[in-house]
């Protein structure tokens, strides 16, 4: 009996990233087909267009998939989210510290994996980074800043972590939903980075109670990295060594802040 609780359990933590994957990859191929199709039968300047954008275009349909792979999983969310609901007295006076952890430790941590090398030993990594940096800004502020943290968070932090924290209470959800995220990215670079800042973010969403914090917190870090990479004046300033150990610091004295007035009760 206990062994199959335990496997549905294990199932109904696993079933939602399933359905969304499984969802946005049918929307993508029937994308993708569509997307030839036009090209080739349409062809002209259209083709040419198309073809010289290509890396914008695929960002664009990545990023209607995402939110097409997230619609089977709203169900879900509306129940967690009502099992789950109470006061979040806390999110309003806790979102300004977490901002600017989360702000500090994103770019603090790819800071620290770029000095370190890590970074640049990863092919995987940098072909997904062409590909990431390489859609027209525009968009790039759309996917990342708007839709990525929207249907992520929907899928990690609002069904899974939920899922977790209530099968095996809010501890062993951090660290699981932090781990499963960064094992989403399908490389170990961003599965490092995501696995951290998934941790961060789900822990801010147990404290506040409030599932706008995550989408929240996504997307400040998604938009901290993807604007300071297009900055190369001020990368090369927080990309330093002085400059990721103030980054380092300033999460650090968050940490220590957040600390001491949860202890006081103050958020």
């Amino acid at each position: 009996m206990s062994g199959n609780t335990s496997f549905k359990k294990a199932w109904e933590v696993l079933f939602p990233y399933l359905l969304y994957y499984l969802t946005y990859q049918a929307a993508y191929l029937i994308l993708a087909f569509a997307y030839q199709a036009s090209v080739r039968g349409i062809g002209g300047a259209y083709g040419q267009f198309m073809a010289a954008h290509a890396v914008t275009v695929a960002g664009a349909m990545g990023g209607l998939c995402m939110l097409i792979g997230i619609l089977p999983l709203v169900p879900m969310l509306k129940m967690e989210l009502r099992e789950r609901r109470k006061a979040a007295e806390a999110a309003g006076s806790i979102a300004a510290l977490a901002v600017l952890l989360t702000l500090s430790a994103s770019l603090g941590l790819n800071a620290l994996l770029t000095l370190s090398g890590f970074v640049d030993s990863s092919q995987t990594y940098q072909e997904v980074a062409d590909r990431q940096y390489g859609v027209a800004f525009a968009l790039g502020l759309l996917l990342y800043g708007v839709i990525s943290p929207l249907a992520e968070e929907v899928v990690f932090r609002g069904v899974i972590y939920n899922r977790l924290r209530r099968f095996y209470g809010p501890l062993v959800g951090i660290v699981a939903s932090g781990v499963f995220f960064g094992a989403f990215h399908g490389n170990l670079v961003q599965g490092v980075y995501g696995a951290c800042l998934g941790m961060l973010i789900a822990y801010f969403y147990e404290r506040s109670g409030n599932f706008r914090i995550p989408i929240l917190l996504h997307a400040v870090a998604n938009l901290a990295v993807y604007t300071t990479a297009r900055m190369e004046g001020v990368q090369e300033v927080l990309f330093s060594p002085g400059g990721c150990a103030v980054l380092l610091a300033v999460s650090a004295g968050c940490v220590l802040v957040e600390r001491r007035l949860g202890k006081a009760g103050n958020i």
